[in-house]
């Protein structure tokens, strides 16, 4: 009786591959057994080989005709080893083979050779029990307990594991009895190559998983995949001599190696299966783990003790494993060998180390009741038609006795069908049927848990699902706020104590990193170390198990600071309503269950972190909003009216805010005060030393400095003193006389603005270096006299170094044409037209700079025509 449903794909998939598993490894393992028994019946009635041959060769490894190699057998060229076993194993005892051989001085030669029987030596007692054993029982128990424990638990990883160990250790056993086809010998060959590999894996996984394995799970494969490689290899190699014999000579040396390699990797494979249940026996907090560690420690020893001293010998003295020992001790090796699955099937069915006997114990007891409803059910059935056939056929003058039985019947009819439905529900709750369900109920409360992002519906939903499922009245969930794991949700009248974040509690479910069991007639260590409180606590809480609730993904917020794998919450379990106890399988689904729910506390903190950095972001997009206006503010409002002059400005800063800046001055002599500048970086910061840049140049100007080069020098100061060492700004500077039509400048380390003059372009490059970074630099100024129609045009870097979606330049050579191809426009209609060229060039390309740009215009001479006046003869 299944322990599992198989109504979810996932488990339907697994039992069809373990059928597919089972079928051809009862096939083979059959066909040989039924091979065997008939051999054991009348063993001089089947054909041995005649002498053996060397492995990836045509040599004879012993007898007369040792050191020979085969070359054709009965006429027929001897092509693969198959050929040379389907030869005698189709000749009876008694007939010849005609060998064509090559001795060894190299000349040719025919032999005869006699097949010889099965009956070459006497089969005693002993032996035929060893073979039987050998060769059918031990194989065929080994391949039921793996199918059993399989069928019963499919979506368990230990049970899997258990089957292919079972699997491979009945094709190493069994071997293969008389004429096989090419899949079964693969079969055994590959079967029966890959079990030191499950024997590790075996030792990694049960009962529990190894320490290193749940902290590095991918360090195991630095030694199963060359191992399962090399003796897949190896076999590869006997497969291939099976087949064709000429194109595995060559590889004769190859396979020797790979034999003694793959030899002793399989060595360490199970040398590594024993040092993980040792340490996991020496390690395990239970008296019954305990236990059954040891007894499968101690059976397996013994079991394989024998076998590990005869390939131990086999590769000191580079001989085959059983080449040269005396029978007898063959027989013993073989006997040892064969209690390794007796061993397994003991600690696992008998002492319970996978639950078996408590499912096989009350299946069997419910199949039982239901068998004895269903009897119950029939009986009713039957005795309401025997009623209703005694009423038909009663006897005219019996008509109130007929009408007894009819009524009798039908009552017994609707007796049936109204209680049976109450009664099967009455059993199944019993037998706590619901309870069989367990595992699939918790899987999915496990995949379910870690979708919630609000913290008392998913307690209220696992808390009630566990109790339904496993009957458990009395749980405590406890979540880590601050120093103290505070109940968050409880099934039990009042209020538990909270448990501090340093107890002997916490700490022993940190160290063992999963579910605690409590018990108090044989404690543990960990339980005779708490303290008074502590005791206290668990026995209000009538605790039995406590599941730890690791943090997986950092801090939880509100719930304190938890790390990654530290303790987030604990789960308390009180006693089921059946006073069975928990089993391993309960602790790891309830387990899995604890660990999503870390997820769901990560999810919470998540939502609260996300909330809140929503409200942060609001108000820093508040600030900004705010910072951007204050910046509008300080660019130039209105432009001061000066006769003859046409300006414009524009900023278009990357971010929100930037760090350009572009200024006109109205100065009290009435000269035109101009600034543009580029500060280093980019949003806040950026923006405030622009600020400070403004602030420090508008404070010059206001104290009457007409010396650039003084006032620049003063600005320097004034930036360096209020900025950091890493903070610059490129900026020039020039105060335009209209009555002179002079332009006084200074450039400190910024991109020359140009003089659009016809056809000519002029640079204002005088100056100095950046301001704001050294202390005490000097600068020079210079000055130019503009004509009518000049243009100057003032920029940042962020207008010539615009990039387009390939990270080209637009350049300063674009930039001046796109100018002068608009010069006939007003100044601010020219900055509307470079910024669209310049727009059209990066196309959907990000702008990383802040980009500005400054016009001013100079209106061109308009030439009035002279008045003429006529001449004495009228010619004008």
């Amino acid at each position: 009786m299944m322990l599992y449903p198989v109504n979810t794909p996932r488990t339907a998939i697994k039992y069809l591959i373990l059928a597919a598993i089972l079928l051809c490894a009862y096939g083979v393992r059959g066909a040989n057994a039924w091979e065997f028994l008939r051999i054991v019946q009348n063993p001089a009635a089947f054909p041995d080989a005649p002498f053996p041959i060397q492995l990836a060769t045509r040599t004879i490894g012993g007898g007369p005709l040792h050191d020979n190699q085969v070359l054709a057998i009965d006429g027929k060229p001897l092509h693969s080893y198959a050929q040379f076993g389907a030869a005698w194993q189709q000749k009876r005892p008694g007939e010849t083979l005609r060998l064509t051989l090559r001795n060894a001085a190299g000349a040719t030669v025919e032999k005869l050779v006699r097949i010889p029987s099965q009956a070459t030596e006497p089969l005693t007692f002993a032996r035929a029990v060893l073979g039987v054993c050998t060769s059918v029982l031990i194989p065929l128990l080994a391949l039921t307990l793996g199918a059993v424990v399989v069928a019963l638990r499919p979506n368990d990883g230990s049970a899997w594991i258990l089957m292919l160990l079972m699997t491979s250790f009945a094709e190493l056993l069994g071997g293969t009895n008389g004429p096989q086809s090419n899949f079964v010998t693969a079969w055994n060959t590959l079967w029966s190559a890959q079990w030191p590999v499950f024997m590790m894996l075996f030792g990694i996984f049960f009962p529990e998983r190894a320490p290193f394995e749940r902290k590095r799970p991918w360090l195991k494969y630095l030694f199963l995949i060359p191992c399962a490689m090399l003796a897949l290899a190896f076999r590869a190699g006997i497969l291939l001599w099976y087949q064709d014999i000429d194109r595995a000579v060559p590889l004769r040396s190859l396979m020797v190696r790979l034999y003694m390699t793959q030899m002793v990797a399989g060595m360490i494979a199970i040398s590594i299966f024993f040092f993980n249940l040792g340490t996991k026996s020496a390690t395990a907090t239970s008296a019954d783990s305990r236990r059954r560690l040891r007894i499968l420690l101690t059976g397996c020893a013994v079991s394989l003790s024998p076998m590990f001293l005869v390939i131990l010998r086999a590769l000191l003295t580079d001989r085959d494993p059983f080449d040269g020992m005396p029978s007898p001790l063959i027989f013993l090796v073989l006997a040892f060998f064969s209690l390794f699955p007796l061993t397994l099937a003991y600690v696992i069915v008998v002492e319970r180390a996978m639950d078996l006997q408590f499912v096989i114990r009350q299946s069997v007891r419910y199949g039982f009741a239901r068998v004895g409803l269903w009897l119950a059910r029939a009986a009713l059935v039957g005795m309401a038609v025997y009623l209703f056939s005694a009423a038909g056929s009663t006897p005219a003058n019996g008509t109130s006795q007929s009408l007894r039985f009819g009524a009798v019947g039908l009552g017994l009819l609707v007796l049936r069908r109204k209680t049976a439905d109450g009664a099967s529900l009455w059993i199944d709750r019993q037998f706590f049927r619901e309870a069989y369900d367990a595992e699939h109920v918790l899987t999915d409360l496990a995949s379910e848990a870690g979708r919630y992002i609000e913290i008392d519906p998913l307690l209220e939903k696992v808390t009630q699902r566990i109790s339904d499922t496993l009957h458990v009245p009395d749980i405590v969930v406890l979540i880590r706020d601050g120093e103290y794991f505070v109940p968050r949700r409880s099934t039990r009248p009042g209020e538990p104590m909270p448990i501090p974040v340093d107890s002997r509690i916490a700490q022993a479910l940190r160290a063992r990193e999963a579910g605690l069991e409590v018990y108090f007639d044989k404690p543990p260590a960990w339980i005779l170390a708490l303290n008074a409180e502590e005791l206290q606590t668990l026995d209000f809480m009538r605790t039995q198990l406590l599941l730890p609730i690791f943090g997986q993904f950092g801090q939880f917020g509100q719930f304190g600071q938890i790390g990654h794998g530290q303790l987030a919450g604990i789960i308390s379990l009180g006693p089921k309503r059946s006073e069975i106890p928990y089993s391993a399988t309960d602790i790891r689904l309830l387990q899995a269950v604890a660990s999503q729910m870390a997820l769901a506390l990560e999810n919470a903190r998540l939502a609260a972190s996300l909330a809140h950095e929503a409200a942060e972001r609001e108000r820093a997009n508040r600030e900004l909003e705010i910072a951007r206006e204050v910046q509008e503010r300080l660019f130039p409002q209105n432009f001061p009216p000066v006769p003859g002059l046409d300006c414009a400005g524009y900023c278009r800063p990357a971010r929100g805010v930037g760090g350009d800046y572009y200024d006109f001055l109205a100065l009290d002599d009435g000269r035109l005060g101009i600034a543009v500048g580029d500060v280093s970086g980019k949003g806040i910061a950026a923006a405030l030393l622009m600020a400070s840049l403004q602030a420090s140049l508008r404070g010059q100007t206001l104290a009457g400095l007409h010396d650039l080069s003084a006032l620049m020098s003063n600005v320097n100061r004034l930036v360096y003193d209020a900025s950091t060492s890493n903070r610059y700004a490129t900026f020039f500077y020039g105060e335009y006389a209209a009555g002179t039509r002079k332009l006084t400048f200074v450039n400190a380390g910024h991109n020359p603005p140009v003089i659009l003059r016809g056809s000519e372009v002029l640079r204002l490059e005088a100056g100095g270096p950046v301001v704001g970074l050294l202390p005490g630099v000097s600068f020079s100024s210079d000055e130019v006299t503009l004509q009518a129609g000049d243009i100057l045009i003032s920029f940042t870097d962020g207008i010539s170094e615009a990039l387009n979606e390939q990270e080209e330049e637009w350049e300063e050579d674009r930039f001046i044409a796109a100018a002068t191809a608009c010069r006939d426009q007003t100044a601010k209609q020219m900055i509307d037209h470079i910024f669209s060229e310049a727009d059209a060039f990066t196309g959907t390309a990000k702008q990383y700079d802040d980009m500005t740009l400054l016009v001013m215009k100079l209106e061109a001479m308009k030439l009035t025509p002279k008045k003429l006046t006529p001449n004495a003869s009228g010619v004008q």
